[in-house]
């Protein structure tokens, strides 16, 4: 399953097959400054091997505080990692290279940082809304996009043939990899919030999140990530909080900034041998 990244590994030595592996502290120059960067990487929570999403994952939990040229040299030092050992190199895969590009753009404008929604937060959040089908719509969409760690796009590209069920929760098929969408105990749950929705709206196939219109009838058609931004904003500002802050990147951040704080490992809290969040 795709998984986060998150401290773990800490202490990790390398050798000069730089790998997260127990071994002797480096000398030379270069490969030290290698075994920095990767000691930060498994620190996080990256293993070698990586797939070629955690390495995307990890560029992009620093690109707001980190320079483009270190995220690049963090990159090859991954890469390196693996070619090393002889493995198979997930920094040069298409969703690492079209990650920088993304980065290098936003660094030539402008950096917008986003505030992550916490769990204290989202249950707040929570506490607000009613029964009305928008309601379990939003519900729904925010409990997903936090406990699943679903990026925005993830979330308004999401069909029913996506999501099967399994004895832990639902399963969320993406297209590299999947998430687990676990069932929770007490009155706040994922699962049954999902669940709730698609029977309220009567959504047996395409979008899973849809639009809603003033008269509480769906629409048919998928979300827009404008419209996921908007709603986040709609109920954060319902618990006080500032909505220029926050957007749909917040869920997701706001899933990593809460495992960490719990003391949770990120790298599985979304996949089946991970606690779950809730």
């Amino acid at each position: 399953m795709k998984a986060l990244s998150s401290p773990t590994n800490k202490g990790v030595e390398f050798s000069k097959q730089i790998g997260c592996t127990k071994s002797v502290v480096l000398t030379d120059t270069t490969l030290v400054a290698y075994s920095d960067d990767l000691r930060r990487y498994c620190d996080w929570g990256g293993t070698i091997p990586s797939a070629s999403k955690t390495v995307a994952d990890y560029l992009m939990a620093h690109a707001g505080t980190h320079k483009y040229a270190t995220l690049v040299r963090w990159k090859v030092s991954i890469g390196k990692a693996h070619t090393n050992q002889g493995l198979d190199d997930p920094s040069k895969s298409d969703v690492v290279h079209d990650v920088l590009i993304g980065i290098r753009h936003s660094h030539g404008k402008e950096q917008r940082k986003v505030a992550p929604l916490l769990k204290d937060q989202v249950l707040a959040v929570l506490a607000t809304m009613s029964d009305r089908l928008k309601d379990k719509r939003d519900k729904a969409l925010i409990l997903s996009g936090f406990a699943a760690g679903l990026r925005r796009s993830e979330l308004t590209a999401l069909l029913i043939a996506d999501l099967q069920t399994v004895r832990d929760g639902i399963e969320i098929r993406l297209p590299d990899g999947s998430v687990l969408l676990r069932n929770a105990n007490g009155s706040i749950c994922p699962v049954r919030a999902m669940n709730n929705w698609l029977t309220a709206a009567q959504i047996v196939e395409g979008p899973v999140f849809q639009g809603v219109n003033r008269h509480g009838q769906r629409s048919g058609t998928p979300l827009t990530g404008h419209g996921v931004a908007l709603i986040v904003k709609e109920r954060v500002q319902a618990i006080g909080l500032d909505p220029t802050e926050y957007s749909g990147l917040s869920l997701r951040a706001g899933l990593i900034a809460s495992a960490v704080a719990a003391g949770i490992p990120v790298s599985t809290i979304n996949t089946a041998d991970g606690p779950g969040i809730f």
